[in-house]
C-alpha cells in the first residue's frame, strides 16, 4: 500500500543560506555568472595583526543584471553547477548604468518558482520511464497548484541541449585540423629548414 502523500511537503525543499556583500570583478566574460570578491581578514599569529585576505566566488547572475564595479548582495544555497554554488540577491550600489536600466534581479519567490518548475519538468521526464518517487511529487504539486506540463513540453528543452550539443561538437569536427594536413604542413616545414641550411653551407664555402 503506498504512502498518502502530503499536500503541505514542499516541492523543492529551500537550503539554510548566508548572505554577503562583495564588488564585482569580472563580468561579462560567462553567461549568466560574473564573478564577485568579499573582504575579509586573517589573523597571523607571527606578526599578531590582521592582514587582508579576501575571498571570490563565482555568482550565479540569471538575468546579466550586474557588470563590473557594482556592489552586490549574494546568498548561498543555490548551487547550479560544479562550481557556482551563490547566487546575487540585490544590487547595492550600481556602478555605471543605474538599476532602473538593467533587468531586474529576480527575487527569492521568483527564484523559488523557477526552481520549483525545473524540479516538475524533470519529475515528468522521471515519471515516464516509471520513477515511483517522481510520480508522487507530481500527484502533490497537483494537489497544491501547480501546472503539470507534458511530456512534450518536457523533453523541449532536452532536445534544444542535444541539438546544440550535437552541433557544438560538428563544428568542433570541421575546425580541427586534418592529420594528412598536418603532415604536408610539418613536411613543407623540414624541407624548407632542409633548403635553408643548404644555403648557408653554400655562403660559408665561397
Amino acid at each position: 500500500m503506498a504512502a498518502p502523500v502530503s499536500t503541505k511537503a514542499p516541492i523543492v525543499r529551500k537550503l539554510i543560506s548566508s548572505t554577503k556583500v562583495g564588488v564585482v570583478v569580472s563580468a561579462g566574460k560567462m553567461d549568466r555568472a560574473v564573478k564577485v570578491r568579499i573582504a575579509g581578514q586573517e589573523w597571523n599569529k607571527k606578526f599578531r595583526k590582521h592582514f587582508p585576505s579576501p575571498q571570490t566566488h563565482l555568482v550565479a547572475d540569471p538575468q546579466n543584471s550586474l557588470v563590473e564595479g557594482d556592489v552586490v548582495r549574494i546568498a548561498s544555497g543555490f548551487r547550479t553547477s560544479k562550481s557556482i554554488r551563490h547566487v546575487v540577491t540585490a544590487i547595492v550600489a550600481p556602478f555605471g548604468a543605474p538599476v532602473e536600466e538593467r533587468p531586474p534581479v529576480p527575487t527569492d519567490e521568483q527564484r523559488m518558482d523557477g526552481l520549483i518548475k525545473k524540479r516538475i519538468l524533470k519529475d515528468v521526464r522521471s515519471a515516464a520511464r516509471g520513477r515511483r518517487t517522481s510520480e508522487q511529487r507530481l500527484i502533490q504539486a497537483r494537489k497544491q497548484g501547480h501546472e503539470i506540463p507534458s511530456l512534450e513540453e518536457a523533453m523541449a528543452n532536452v532536445k534544444v541541449a542535444e541539438e546544440e550539443e550535437k552541433a557544438r561538437k560538428e563544428s568542433g569536427k570541421s575546425g580541427a585540423p586534418v592529420v594528412g594536413n598536418v603532415k604536408q604542413e610539418v613536411k613543407k616545414a623540414l624541407e624548407a629548414g632542409r633548403k635553408l641550411k643548404e644555403a648557408r653551407m653554400q655562403t660559408h664555402t665561397s
